[in-house]
């Protein structure tokens, strides 16, 4: 009994398997089909696009020298800002030196009064000695 069931089973599925077998051919052909539309539909969504990209470019390229000289006034601006700063450490160390030497003479002046220190100041009234 058994192996006339199984004896059965193997004559439906050698007719059943060409039937699944197109059936599943017929579902793929089904599938290929979809997306094949659906690649054209992507193609031409994508050549809608071209004159917007051809847009985009254009107005880059018109952006590009406005850019470039931009770019070349703030390394303008850079080379002016460091000889700024050259220029004013400079003049700060000229003008410490410059406080220095008058440091110096002042405090030369003042040992030299220090010398005279021993002389009466001169008063209003002292006139006749």
């Amino acid at each position: 009994m058994v192996d006339s069931l199984l004896m059965d089973l193997g004559a439906v599925c050698r007719q059943l398997l060409p039937i699944l077998g197109a059936v599943a051919l017929i579902y793929l052909c089904v599938v290929l089909k979809r997306l094949s539309g659906m690649l054209v539909q992507i193609t031409a969504m994508i050549k809608g696009l071209d004159p917007a990209v051809k847009s985009v470019n254009d107005s880059l390229d018109k952006v590009q020298a406005p850019l470039d000289t931009v770019v070349k006034y703030s390394h303008t601006l850079d080379e002016v800002h460091d000889k700024t700063v050259d220029s004013v450490q400079k003049m700060a160390e000229s003008a410490s030196d410059g406080v220095e030497k008058v440091k110096e003479y002042v405090a030369g002046k003042l040992q030299d009064m220090d010398k005279y220190d021993d002389v009466k100041p001169y008063e209003p009234g002292d006139e006749g000695e």
